[in-house]
């Protein structure tokens, strides 16, 4: 099949250099209930409880590093039960209905800050909104977040926002149907804190509620429409929502179990940006972010949600969540079981981790619109470039092409093909290992990916500019054709003049 590559269409949206962001949970952070090699869960969380992740290790602050600009979002369901001791002689406190499982203390905080300066990144902090925070008449208690918001104003700590409640729709799920929490008393209860926010923390931004959009159904519980529809939302407050395509077979509940040929179905990529246009529609010109997304709810799918499977359906989602105008896209996660960015036993990165890092050095700021695609199989995203060059009347352009069909595709186009770079599964579909430009990728691509000051572009060294990858000299093809090649199953970053 030969395939023209449409020309570049005007920028609808922009998109800030922190769009692809990750999260770190709370229960990893602090030693609570975590996903670890477990077939099961309990009440939606993993069934065992698993040491502080280390903040000081130096490959894990390495790695998040070249992620960076980032925000780092802080938060999973047991966000909703931390007490917040900044001060050593404050007890955790025994609360009548649903008591604390978790005590972030000073010291812990102030790693958590010296792990994010040093990664690059700042904080989207979720604060407790569940029942271990509310009063017997249901109304959400301040006071604990607000001893932590005042300590981080005051210490003018790297916090770039506050987010009340995770999944707050999903608490009838977690707790029971008596600890739900109706959209009006959220709408109500996140007036309060916004109010708090622009009080104690000016600087930061105010988001919620996290709401869990799940496959097929959307928001169960909805929280959203009543939360824009209330006018509580100051200016700058932010929408936050989650959405999974899949649920992995460790949790009870599913809509959609995970599966190899699931994990290809063009229906289901799009099923996210669906979700996505219609929030936009009915926020207008307030924020919207997707705090929380993974391949596979409850930890990810071994075998599947950890390897290159996964990265076609992640770099598709960073395409269509730009296109969609979603402002932040929160990975989950940095580090930690089947669904992590990094491998929790080795640090070493995973598939979607390379795929993470190839977007951020390549796909710019500007969303530009495209045609459709000819075929349901074959997808495509363009962006400008990131950085910009000085002089000349040609433009460079990013391009995200997105091949699922079982044969490959030829693309041909007149433009200038700067630089390729296509990523292919080493072996299965379910390898933990990729091929870039049929070289094995390792974290060599990190570590000699560099910036050229002169024309602030990144390359990739000699090594990997192989199977017809335009040197440095960059060659003008203007009046030739140029053909790149999308192998079954494939995706490709191309850096491309006009």
């Amino acid at each position: 099949m030969e395939i023209h590559l449409p020309d570049p269409g005007p920028v609808i949206h922009t998109i800030d250099p922190t769009f692809l962001s990750y999260t770190i949970d709370i229960s990893y952070l602090l030693g609570g209930h975590w996903w670890g090699n477990e077939k099961k869960s309990c009440r939606s969380l993993g069934s065992k409880i698993v040491p502080p992740l280390d903040l000081s290790n130096p490959d894990l602050i390495r790695w998040a590093s070249y992620l960076s600009p980032a925000i780092l979002r802080i938060g999973g369901t047991e966000a909703d039960r931390v007490y917040y001791k900044v001060k050593k002689k404050l007890p955790v406190p025994e609360k009548p209905r649903v008591d604390y499982k978790l005590v972030l203390k000073k010291k812990q905080w102030k790693r958590i800050i010296s792990f994010a300066k040093k990664a690059g990144a700042q904080i989207l902090f979720t604060l407790s909104c569940g029942w271990s925070d509310r009063t017997e008449e249901g109304d959400w208690d301040s006071a604990n977040a607000q001893r932590l918001i005042a300590y981080t104003a005051r210490k003018k700590l790297p916090v770039l926002g506050w987010e009340l409640g995770n999944e707050v729709n999903g608490y009838p799920f977690i707790e029971g149907v008596r600890f739900r929490v109706t959209a009006k008393q959220y709408a109500k209860d996140f007036q309060k804190f916004s109010q708090l926010v622009r009080e104690l923390h000016p600087e930061a931004r105010a988001i919620g509620p996290a709401s869990a959009f799940w496959p097929r159904i959307g928001e169960p519980h909805p929280i959203i429409p009543e939360l824009l529809s209330s006018g509580v939302m100051g200016p700058k407050d932010v929408v936050s929502w989650h959405y999974y395509p899949f649920q992995s077979n460790r949790g009870v509940v599913s809509l959609r179990r995970v599966g190899l040929r699931k994990s290809l179905y063009p229906k289901v990529f799009a099923e996210a940006e669906r979700y996505a246009l219609k929030l936009k529609e009915k926020a207008g010109n307030r924020e919207i972010w997707l705090t929380e997304t993974g391949h596979a709810l409850y930890g990810g799918e071994p075998g599947l949600s950890d390897t290159y499977v996964s990265t076609l359906w992640w770099v598709d989602l960073l395409g269509r969540m730009a296109l969609a105008g979603v402002g932040t896209v929160f990975r989950q996660t940095l580090v930690g079981s089947d669904y992590g960015l990094l491998n929790p036993e080795t640090l070493e990165p995973r598939p979607d981790y390379y795929a993470s890092f190839l977007w951020k050095r390549l796909m710019g700021e500007g969303v530009c619109q495209l045609p459709p695609s000819p075929s349901k199989k074959l997808l495509w995203y363009c962006h400008t470039t990131r950085g910009k060059r000085k002089g000349g009347k040609r433009k460079d352009y990013a391009y995200l092409l997105i091949n699922l069909e079982r044969k490959p595709v030829s693309i041909v186009t007149t433009a200038s093909i700067r630089q390729r770079y296509v990523l292919k599964a080493a072996g299965e579909l379910t390898s933990h290992y990729l091929l870039l430009n049929d070289t094995l990728l390792e974290s060599d691509l990190v570590t000699k990916f560099r910036k050229r000051k002169t024309k602030g572009k990144y390359r990739i060294k000699s090594e990997f500019m192989s199977s017809g990858v335009v040197g440095d000299e960059g060659q003008s093809m203007e009046k030739k054709r140029s053909t790149v090649i999308l192998p079954p199953f494939s995706c490709a970053f191309l850096s491309v003049q006009f």
